[in-house]
């Protein structure tokens, strides 16, 4: 047989069954989407939070909580465990020299922000004046705050670039005065850009006053949430945390076998979250891809059994005009073969387009993963192969004279 007139031939049959062929590809098309996809926003995802984790606990550090603790860019709720002060972070530093700095934090939750007309809602978060070294994020208009601000309780405010946008526009913040709730607040820095924090919300959605100003002027309380503390490079984490979490059982009077009423994150277990995070990412997501592509191929091997079956007397007919066992065989292979590749041709456009559209609702920076999508367009040229063997082999065995009859 020729092997023109058997992909004609190939081509005709498919054509005359267009719901089965497009069955057929559905499998593969969604497999190969999904590992696109998936495999576009996990790397995009993993990069944001690895370098949102790396700016947040980059260097020698430890946050200190309250209660049970909390993950990330500092406090976001209105808790309302008591147990850590000012005077408890005041006494680290005084007893425990590996600490070289320190920054006391308090959250004021989610307020109303209000500009002139314009009002949005943001994280109010109290901060020190050493928040720009410790969280290693300063401003890039303005000014910072600063130890005055922190004693005399001023109503300053840092604004983040969200903030900016939705509240000013095209006004200068620098100098405004904002209210938040009814409490005014002088506007004397922007905030450098951060984006998502690995809590998932934006920092740049935020505005930080002074944490002596949270405390007195807008929730009336005397503890504060959490601190983060900056650690010397050459002193040996462990052992500060030890000492750090001694002087503090002491000063709140924990009896021996008594649970702490604080807790501690250093960076060996931000460490094995992002170990724990990447597993996710790299292993987890592209199994689930693959297992996609893999139900596609028995899909497309039991509709080309059926397919066989419905064509008992094309075979047959072929195979007495002179067509060989092989190329039968072929000619099947080949079918399901370019069913499955067309498949994953489509696939590709869908996830190109679903990934220009991703990027642009969420303005994020995502590389499209070519080489991911290369592997699972030749998973799919493979699955189609197989699938296609058994029907190919079942069609090349059939005896012409019973498929005539």
């Amino acid at each position: 047989m020729k092997k023109r007139r058997m992909i004609g031939s190939s081509v005709r049959a498919m054509s005359r069954n267009k719901l089965r062929t497009f069955f057929m590809m559905l499998g593969t098309l969604i497999g190969v989407t999904a590992l696109t996809v998936t495999m576009a926003l996990g790397q995009g995802t993993q990069r944001a939070l690895l370098e949102s984790i790396e700016r947040l606990f980059s260097g020698h550090t430890i946050l200190l909580s309250a209660g049970s603790g909390m993950m990330g860019g500092g406090p976001h709720g209105t808790g309302v465990t008591t147990t850590l002060t000012v005077d408890d972070i005041a006494a680290i530093e005084a007893a425990v020299p590996a600490v070289e700095m320190s920054d006391p934090m308090q959250s004021a939750g989610t307020r109303a922000v209000i500009f002139e007309g314009n009002a949005t809602e943001a994280s109010v978060l109290g901060h020190s004046d050493k928040a720009d070294v410790v969280w290693n994020r300063g401003v890039s208009r303005g000014s910072y705050l600063t130890a005055d601000d922190i004693r005399s309780s001023a109503r300053v405010a840092l604004v983040g670039e969200t903030v900016v946008r939705d509240l000013f526009g095209d006004v200068d913040p620098i100098g405004q005065q904002i209210r938040i709730g009814t409490v005014p607040f002088e506007v004397v820095g922007v905030l450098d850009r951060f984006g998502i924090d690995p809590h998932g919300l934006d920092k740049d959605n935020e505005v930080i006053v002074p944490y002596s100003t949270v405390l007195r002027r807008l929730r009336n309380l005397d503890y504060i949430s959490s601190a983060k503390l900056l650690i010397d490079t050459e002193a040996d984490l462990d052992v500060t945390v030890l000492a750090i979490e001694a002087v503090l059982r002491d000063r709140h009077g924990l009896a021996s076998g008594e649970p702490n009423d604080f807790s501690m994150i250093t960076p060996k277990q931000v460490t094995a979250m992002v170990e724990s995070t990447n597993k996710v990412f790299t292993v987890l997501l592209p199994i689930v891809a693959v297992v996609s592509i893999v139900v596609g191929g028995v899909v497309v091997a039991n509709l080309m059994l059926l397919s066989v079956n419905e064509r008992r007397q094309e075979i047959g007919l072929r195979k007495a005009m002179g067509a060989r066992t092989r190329d039968v065989w072929l000619q099947f292979v080949l079918e399901a073969t370019a069913i499955t590749t067309a498949g994953g041709a489509f696939a590709i456009v869908i996830g190109i387009g679903a990934f220009r559209l991703i990027t642009h609702l969420t303005q994020a920076e995502i590389v499209f993963p070519w080489e991911v999508t290369l592997v699972g367009m030749g998973v799919a040229v493979l699955v189609g192969l197989v699938a296609g063997a058994m029907p190919a082999g079942r069609a090349a065995r059939m005896d012409p004279i019973e498929s005539l009859r």
